[in-house]
């Protein structure tokens, strides 16, 4: 998702994901049955990337200010069909406007 804070979606030009302006939440995961997914409504405007294969989410912490994360289709193999870095160069709470 992009980040969103009072029902308002900030993805600006500095990159959604360095120094965000709103929390960003990712939302993840696979049953892990045989059965296939309802499909998806129309995507909305906080929807950064969706998906219905089943797989998996890898996360590589690589400092205090980095993070990395690889959504991993298993439908497609082992392919990595998403990925993003989370960059924070100053750590606290947020100062909403």
């Amino acid at each position: 998702l992009w980040p969103v804070y009072n029902m308002t979606v900030y993805n600006g030009t500095k990159g959604a994901y360095i120094d965000p302006d709103a929390p960003v939440h990712v939302v993840t995961g696979s049953a892990g049955c045989n059965e296939r997914h309802d499909p998806f409504g129309v995507p909305r405007p906080w929807t950064a990337f969706q998906n219905s294969d089943y797989g998996y989410t890898r996360m590589n912490v690589y400092n205090s200010s980095h993070l990395y994360l690889e959504q991993v289709s298993d439908d497609q193999g082992g392919r990595v069909i998403d990925s993003m870095w989370f960059i924070e160069s100053k750590h606290g709470p947020y100062s909403y406007f």
